[in-house]
C-alpha cells in the first residue's frame, strides 16, 4: 500500500491524549519506545506534549481530571510534590545516558528533520509476521528507511514480504541498522533482512540505498 502526497497528523491510536496529554499515561511502559519510533516515522506531523520525551505521566488527583505536569528538568524539580525526584526521570538525568528515552527521542527528532524520506516520503506497508508492523519510507532517489516493530511478548522472525509493491520499494538482501529501541544494537551494523528477528517489544529503524 502506497500513500503519495499525504500530509497532516497521523491518526493517533489513543484519542484520550486530547484530554490526558502525555503518551506514557496511556501506553504501557514496555511499549513506549515503540510508539515514539512509530510516531516519528509515520507520514504526517508527529504530535507530542512537553514531557513525552522523558516519559512523564499526567498528574491526577482523586476526583479530578488528569492534567499535564510541570516539566522535570532536574532532580530538585517535581511535578506533584515538593521533594526531589529520581534523576532518571528528569531531562538532566537522561541527557547523559545514550540508552535513555530522551536520547532516543532526540535521535528520532534529528532524523525526522533532515531525512526527506521520513519528512514527506511515500509510505508502503510490508507483510510481516505475527505481532509485527513494518513499512518502508522513500522519497525520490534518497535512501530508503525500513521500520519493523514487534508489539508482542515473544521474539519474532520479521518474515518481511514486499510482493505487490512498486519496484522502487523492493527490499535488498541487507540493510544498515540506524537504531534499536533496545540497548545492544550498534548504529551501522549490517542486517540480513531474510534472517532478521526482533526481541519482545523491540523496534528497529534501518536504512538502505536507492538503486536505479
Amino acid at each position: 500500500m502506497g500513500h503519495h502526497g499525504l500530509w497532516g497528523s497521523p491518526v493517533h491510536p489513543f484519542p484520550q491524549l486530547s484530554q490526558v496529554g502525555l503518551l506514557a499515561s496511556v501506553v504501557p511502559a514496555h511499549l513506549l519506545r515503540l510508539y515514539h519510533l512509530l510516531l516519528f516515522t509515520l507520514p504526517g506531523t508527529p504530535v507530542f506534549s512537553s514531557g513525552d520525551e522523558i516519559g512523564m505521566k499526567a498528574a491526577a488527583l482523586p476526583g479530578q481530571p488528569a492534567k499535564a505536569p510541570v516539566m522535570l528538568w532536574g532532580a530538585s524539580s517535581s511535578a506533584n510534590t515538593s521533594g526531589p525526584v529520581s534523576s532518571n526521570l528528569t531531562v538532566q538525568g537522561q541527557s547523559g545516558d545514550p540508552d535513555s528515552l530522551l536520547s532516543l527521542f532526540r535521535r528520532l527528532s534529528d532524523l525526522r528533520g533532515k531525512e526527506r524520506a521520513l519528512l514527506h516520503g511515500d509510505f508502503h506497508v510490508l507483510s510481516s509476521g505475527p505481532d509485527l508492523f513494518s513499512y518502508v519510507r522513500q522519497w525520490d532517489q534518497n535512501k530508503r528507511f525500513l521500520v519493523v516493530l514487534n508489539f508482542g511478548d515473544v521474539p519474532r522472525a520479521a518474515g518481511l514480504g514486499a510482493s505487490g509493491l512498486p519496484a522502487s520499494v523492493s527490499l535488498p538482501p541487507g540493510a544498515e541498522l540506524l537504531l534499536s529501541t533496545q540497548p545492544g544494537g550498534k548504529e551501522g551494523d549490517p542486517v540480513e533482512l531474510q534472517r532478521l528477528s526482533l526481541n519482545p517489544h523491540e523496534g528497529l529503524l534501518l536504512q538502505f540505498p536507492y538503486v536505479a
